[in-house]
């Protein structure tokens, strides 16, 4: 019992505790976090600004979301029924003479991916065709150009259109490229490879560009972007189905170099070569979309390519003709059989 008058014995003071966020491991900690957060912040910005100008379909917001990973579809368009359909065009592009938005060369590629299959189909650039729902005609590669002048979008959209009725695909999807960007996509990737049979020569090429006398000798080719842009550009010595061949021959020569050095496998590699080519390259595909056919396509090792040129061969089911236009007669080629129940045919065994 405490003695009456006595003094009470204090409690002793606990010692004020060090807070945790004012120590220096948090602070390093906190400083390496806001870093983080920083870097992904621009690198999703910066996503976000270069995916947002390729895609006609998504504004700057809406790309910026989706390119966060896991956001999107989980298949893609045709991926279900086990065949993704992609137009791919090579544009002339707003410094070329001769009209910028004119499609110089059409492929759509089929693919399977769980049979682990591509297919090219090229179609060439003169096929005379009526423009979607209208009643004009022309030649299929002003059809971009025709409605694609005020709007990007609308120009893949009657493109996919038109390339569905000669194929009878649905077209799922379009991605074009210009010359210039084309050109710097080889150089980006440090060129490519090509395996020729026979010699190559062009003695001539296109105005404005200086490539007299181009040539390519038999076997093993490296050529950088300019070089492969005379080389499936060329069509005056040989003709414009020659040509398209070779369009093929560089596509997969690409896609050979690309799985060489691993960029299928980082989006983030694949993101720096858009960003390159973001003035240059255009799909209706979404932010998301893009994303998932990046997963696709890495998953699609060393595929089965098979490949078909619509010409004026029996096999190529065209024939040629004139017709007359504003600008006097012009040439034209023309489906077999008047209709295209014959193309539509060779597609559906084109796997086989």
């Amino acid at each position: 019992m405490p003695i009456f008058g006595s003094k009470k014995e204090k409690p002793e003071q606990e010692k004020p505790k060090n807070k945790f966020y004012k120590k220096a491991w948090f602070r390093v900690l906190l400083a390496v976090i806001i870093l983080i957060l920083a870097v992904g912040g621009f690198m999703m910005y910066r996503t976000g600004v270069t995916l947002s100008k390729i895609s006609t379909k998504d504004g700057f917001l809406n790309a910026l979301w989706k390119s966060i990973p896991g956001l999107g579809p989980n298949t893609l368009a045709g991926q279900k029924q086990g065949q993704i359909n992609v137009l791919l065009l090579g544009m002339r592009g707003n410094d070329m003479p001769g009209g910028g938005l004119l499609a110089d060369s059409i492929i759509v590629a089929m693919i399977r991916p769980s049979e682990n299959k591509v297919a090219l189909v090229s179609i060439p650039r003169d096929l005379w065709v009526s423009y979607p729902d209208s009643s004009q005609q022309g030649k299929i590669n002003s059809i971009n150009a025709f409605f694609g002048e005020k709007d990007e979008g609308k120009g893949l959209a009657e493109m996919k259109k038109i390339v569905g009725e000669v194929t009878g695909l649905e077209i799922h999807y379009a991605v074009s490229i210009d010359f210039k960007g084309f050109t710097q996509l080889v150089n980006t990737v440090g060129g490519v490879d090509v395996y020729l049979d026979q010699p190559f020569s062009e003695p001539k090429q296109f105005e404005g560009e200086a490539a007299a006398n181009f040539s390519l000798p038999a076997g093993k080719n490296h050529i950088d972007g300019q070089k492969a842009l005379f080389f499936v550009r060329a069509r005056y010595a040989s003709s414009d189905f020659e040509r398209a061949k070779r369009q093929q021959l560089v596509l997969v020569a690409l896609k050979d170099k690309l799985l060489s050095l691993g960029t299928l496998t980082d989006f983030g590699k694949v993101n720096n070569i858009l960003t390159v080519l973001g003035d240059d390259v255009r799909t209706d595909m979404d932010v998301a979309e893009m994303r998932k056919f990046f997963d696709l396509a890495n998953k699609i090792q060393d595929p089965k390519i098979s490949q078909k040129v619509l010409d004026t061969t029996p096999e190529g089911l065209l024939f040629s003709s004139n017709t007359e236009t504003p600008e006097g007669k012009t040439y034209i080629l023309l489906p077999s059989g008047g209709n295209y129940d014959k193309i539509h045919e060779m597609i559906q065994k084109i796997f086989q």
